[in-house]
């Protein structure tokens, strides 16, 4: 079997159990074996719905709703952005400086617990089987190979992959990081405490969620396609919820680093007025005098004040979250848009 890598994740452990670390070793490639899982399987799964539906003289599946297409495109570039977000997390770390800042930086260097994916992907796989169980009767012959086989062990890791990803940025992470020694970089010459890395990588991983509602919306709604097409209210209902978790998380992700960074600059701020009152007298009156002795380490204190009040209290800059509000937006204004056409 494949050799692991720093670099892999665990849908690449799922990939190579399943042979297909072994066929990357063969090719001698460098594409990761989950990319090559999920390009193999989807696209010999499509083949295959396309020349069995046109042995049975039927018309290809995608020819009520062409939007189908855009399926496969979204799962490959889920493991994609998998990939991506991982070494991001990675990136952001490493130019945190995390590592050289606490004596244990293990909980945040590690992004996706070890389960967090067995976990998605077994209750997922588990509630897909059971609902094909349910539905059995009413199965074709595509019916039981998508709902039996390809449903719960290839679109389901992938999706379980992503999601542990998404997760792990938006909600692990920055609870993780304000519950450590870390602390806020009050030098950082971008004013937002050092956390701009990790401010960048929670949009970008909100990017990745919002571009997939957008091609679900367009492939639940439909638009421009037969007047017959119809959405059930559980598709339109899972598209709310979807976009209601992703906002929750992202709200999580601020709302915990900023009460992190308002706790740290508070925290600094008493222990140099502490310091503070060590050098003054009568520090509580206005009209406090400083001895010719002191007034330079008075200075430096005031001087690192201002620093620390200066500091944001958000981890990115104004730009970046205009940008993340922006896309917020989009998937549920793209939805009811196109919904009422």
């Amino acid at each position: 079997m494949r050799a692991f890598t720093a670099n892999d994740i665990w849908l690449d452990q799922f990939a190579d159990t399943l042979g297909f670390g072994w066929l990357v070793e063969r090719l001698s490639i460098t594409v990761p074996s989950s990319l090559v899982y999920a390009t193999v399987t989807i696209v010999v799964y499509n083949l295959g719905i396309r020349g069995y539906l046109l042995s049975q003289g039927q018309p290809p599946y995608n020819t009520e709703n062409p939007y189908f297409l855009l399926q496969p495109l979204v799962l490959i570039g889920a493991v994609y952005g998998s990939h991506a977000l991982s070494r991001g997390y990675d990136r952001a770390m490493e130019e945190m400086q995390v590592a050289e800042r606490t004596d244990g930086p293990e909980p945040l260097l590690e992004l996706v617990p070890s389960r967090l994916p067995w976990f998605l992907f077994i209750v997922g796989a588990g509630l897909q089987l059971v609902r094909a169980a349910i539905a059995l009767p009413g199965y074709g012959t595509l019916d039981i190979v998508a709902n039996f086989v390809v449903f719960p062990f290839v679109y389901t890791p992938i999706i379980a992959q992503f999601f542990a990803i998404y997760l792990s940025i938006q909600v692990l992470a920055p609870w993780r990081l304000a519950r450590s020694d870390v602390g806020i970089h009050f030098y950082d010459p971008h004013g937002v405490g050092g956390l701009r890395p990790l401010g960048e990588l929670i949009k970008k991983a909100y990017y990745y969620i919002g571009g997939g509602l957008v091609v679900y919306a367009l492939i639940t709604y439909a638009p421009f396609v037969v007047s017959e097409w119809s959405v059930t209210p559980f598709a339109g209902m899972l598209f709310t919820v979807i976009w209601l978790v992703s906002v929750a998380t992202v709200g999580f992700a601020v709302f915990v680093l900023h009460r992190f960074m308002h706790r740290e600059k508070r925290r600094k701020i008493r222990d140099l007025e502490r310091e503070l009152t060590n050098y003054v007298d009568d520090p509580w009156d206005v009209m406090h005098s400083i001895p010719d002795d002191k007034q330079d380490d008075v200075k430096d204190l005031r001087q690192r004040m201002d620093r620390i009040s200066a500091t944001n209290e958000y981890p990115a800059t104004f730009s970046i979250w205009s940008q993340l509000l922006l896309s917020v937006a989009i998937p549920k204004a793209f939805q009811l848009l196109i919904a009422g056409v």
